[in-house]
């Protein structure tokens, strides 16, 4: 299920909106929500809006193939199978440096590439997007300036990840696509939502359907 351009630059304008009336002006951003919920895409519109912004997509912490189990394969994308503590650390010399390198996931070979990502010192706003940067356990939700969770219905949700799985090549029938998106990804979805993360956001918008 597609998203709306409307729905998507409504979102990131509300965000912007938002930020736009803190003083001081946020920096370090977090956009989260749960799989299928839009983050990147109103990520990329966020950064849009704003000259000099960059994206930093959470998926740059995977966890190595080499480094997962055939059981941790299997389940990719569940929080185990990626390292908050590397996430963690490099916004923590983000915010004492103002600059920073961060890692992309290169999706040819379905690995992170490091130092992908050049935050400058001159950036004005960065985004970093992903499903668990506010979960308790992860203990970096100090780190933002500012935090936003996108409220997505679960079943749009979970059909907008099968049309993905589908479309990138990651299944090769809409059969498998959905059966992948229905378990590991709203069990995925359930840790996010278990864990109450839109209670402790600055904001939550919705994402549309």
């Amino acid at each position: 299920m597609s998203r709306s351009a409307d729905g998507v630059e409504a979102a990131a304008s509300t965000i912007l909106g938002s930020l736009e009336r803190r003083e001081p002006a946020p920096r370090l951003v977090a956009i989260v929500g749960i799989p299928g919920s839009g983050k990147s895409t109103v990520a990329g519109a966020l950064a849009a809006m704003v000259p000099g912004a960059v994206v930093v997509p959470m998926d740059g912490y995977h966890l190595p193939r080499s480094a997962l189990t055939a059981d941790g394969l299997a389940r990719r994308g569940a929080p185990d199978t990626f390292d908050p503590d590397a996430l963690r650390a490099d916004l923590a010399r983000l915010k004492a440096h103002g600059d920073g390198l961060f890692p992309a996931f290169d999706h040819a070979v379905k690995d992170p590439e490091p130092d992908a990502i050049v935050v400058p010192a001159s950036s004005p706003l960065v985004i970093v997007e992903g499903l668990y940067l506010l979960l308790r356990s992860w203990r970096m939700a100090d780190l933002f300036d500012f935090t936003v969770v996108l409220d997505c219905d679960l079943e749009t949700a979970v059909d907008r990840v099968a049309a993905r799985h589908l479309a990138v090549g990651l299944e090769d029938t809409p059969e498998a696509a959905y059966r992948r998106a229905d378990t590991n990804d709203r069990r995925n979805a359930g840790v996010v939502l278990a864990d109450d993360c839109a209670s402790r956001a600055d904001l939550v918008v919705p994402s549309g359907g």
